[in-house]
């Protein structure tokens, strides 16, 4: 059954309490201590000199302002800090023109692959007509080598039906000059046909036709000697006998809607840098007409595996537990990446969050998910990335 996956994604981003005051660059106009809090009452974590430059990320510290100097923050009187762009100016030029060259490098990165792309099509592309012609000119002699063969054998049927036919008027006319033979001489003429046109293969009145005995048919259900389960939304079903991994300093989370023709068991994987590093973080159930948030992910970048269907049922199959749908059963695995990474930028932290959509859609003899990202049982309780 062609599988259809209808997977809607909505980033949502929230945003720290934070702010900073972009592009405010300071100088000192004396040597500045740096004090660990907004008050000459906090230690003092570092000096800096006059003529230094500083970003003041905040001046909403009353007489006091939050800096970034060097790889530290801390705090500096606002009165000893004097305005003074040119450095911030020069940083500016200097990254435009470092932007600009990393712009023509990629764009001649770019030129280079294209370039190097097209010859892999022209080079295909030949090998495929080569390819094409040959397998033409193998198909077109052996068309012409079976028609002569064909006519060979159409010319060979001709002479021997010819044949047959001469034998056949050759021994009728023998039959007929015996008949007339023996009526001449007063015999009795034979009162059946001289060759009989219709054969008994052995037929008789007497015998009886055999009949097939009545044939039976049950349904066999091999999921009858499994455990059914009911889970609550969010639960983790005890199949796979996992405890989920959790970072409770991060207040993202996956918003998953499911519709009302399917439950689901959704598992999160976390990408390694080959697939089997990938690493299991996540496995929820989620019952129909349902909005189950998943919280607290860990950073990183994720796919999923998802199984749709009705009546959860769970067994031990060669030692392991092993969990299925029996009911309406489809798995399959995304390829779209879920990115929960959190990006750090000059008015605070970024959290990325997700909304995702699901549900089976009925169709001929059936139900689809509208994707052909289709994956087998075995693949879906598997826990590793494959």
């Amino acid at each position: 059954m062609k599988s259809i996956f209808t997977f809607i994604l909505l980033l949502v981003i929230t945003f720290s309490t934070a702010h900073a005051q972009d592009g405010q660059y300071l100088m000192s106009s004396q040597k500045l201590e740096v004090r660990s809090g907004p008050d000459l009452t906090f230690n003092t974590i570092a000096e800096v000199p006059q003529g230094t430059q500083v970003y003041v990320m905040s001046s909403n510290y009353g007489d006091w302002s939050a800096i970034q100097y060097k790889s530290m923050n801390g705090f500096v009187l606002t009165r000893l800090l004097t305005q003074d762009s040119r450095i911030a100016d020069a940083e500016r030029a200097a990254a435009e023109a470092a932007a600009k060259r990393e712009a023509a490098k990629a764009a001649a990165q770019a030129a280079i692959a294209q370039a190097e792309a097209a010859k892999r099509a022209a080079e295909e592309a030949a090998r495929k007509a080569i390819a094409d012609a040959e397998r033409l000119k193998r198909e077109a002699e052996a068309n012409a080598a079976k028609a002569i063969a064909d006519a060979e054998a159409a010319k060979r049927s001709k002479d021997a039906a010819a044949q047959k036919a001469l034998a056949d008027t050759r021994e009728t006319q023998k039959a007929l000059e015996e008949a007339r033979r023996r009526a001449a001489r007063g015999g009795d003429v034979a009162s059946t046909p001289i060759e009989s046109t219709t054969s008994s293969y052995g037929s008789s009145s007497n015998t009886s036709k055999p009949t097939a005995a009545a044939m039976t048919v049950s349904r066999e259900d091999k999921y009858s000697s499994w455990e059914k389960k009911s889970y609550k939304s969010g639960a983790t079903p005890k199949s796979f006998n996992f405890k989920g991994k959790f970072d409770y300093k991060l207040d993202n989370y996956l918003k998953i809607k499911v519709g009302k023709n399917t439950e689901v068991v959704v598992k999160m994987y976390k990408m390694g840098q080959t697939e089997k590093d990938d690493e299991l973080v996540r496995v929820t159930y989620i019952n129909s007409n349902t909005t189950q948030f998943i919280r607290n992910i860990p950073e990183g970048e994720y796919y999923l595996k998802i199984a749709y269907g009705r009546d959860w049922r769970e067994n031990v199959v060669n030692g392991k537990k092993f969990g299925t749908f029996t009911k309406n059963a489809l798995y399959e695995k995304s390829n779209q990446v879920l990115n929960f990474n959190t990006v750090k930028t000059s008015k605070g932290i970024n959290v990325p969050s997700y909304n995702l959509a699901l549900d089976l859609l009925p169709s001929s003899g059936g139900y689809t998910t509208g994707s052909d990202d289709n994956i087998s049982p075995e693949s879906f309780n598997n826990d590793g990335g494959q």
